[in-house]
């Protein structure tokens, strides 16, 4: 995906991480995608579109607290990255519990279905 495909475009990303070095810039942030089973195609999350920077995504049934940034978040993440998925209709779920913001769930434009990494 190029810069300017994601220029101006509302995405999921997970900002409480342990920072780390990727091609010689610091990231403290991971934006969070869909992909197909092969992981051929990949798409990343968006929010509704009604949506404010910052809004907190929560999980019916589930703790919604953030947690600081470090290795504490980043082994939370690691515990949970498996169950993370995007249902038919591109809507993206941990155990099937759709990732819920106050204006409806986030999802993937392009509808895929697969994994969420």
């Amino acid at each position: 995906m190029s810069e300017e495909e994601l220029t101006g475009r509302k995405v999921v990303v997970l900002c409480n991480l342990k920072p780390r070095a990727m091609r010689g810039i610091t990231s403290h942030g991971m934006l969070l995608c869909a992909s197909n089973d092969d992981h051929s195609e990949v798409d990343p999350l968006s929010p509704p579109e009604e949506c404010g920077n910052g809004e907190l995504i929560t999980f019916d049934g589930h703790k919604s607290a953030p947690i600081d940034p470090g290795n504490r978040a980043t082994k939370a993440f690691d515990r949970v990255a498996d169950d993370l998925s995007t249902n038919e209709d591109g809507i993206a779920q941990y155990q099937d519990i759709a990732f819920k913001t106050v204006f409806g769930p986030c999802y993937s434009p392009r509808k895929l279905v697969g994994g969420v990494s």
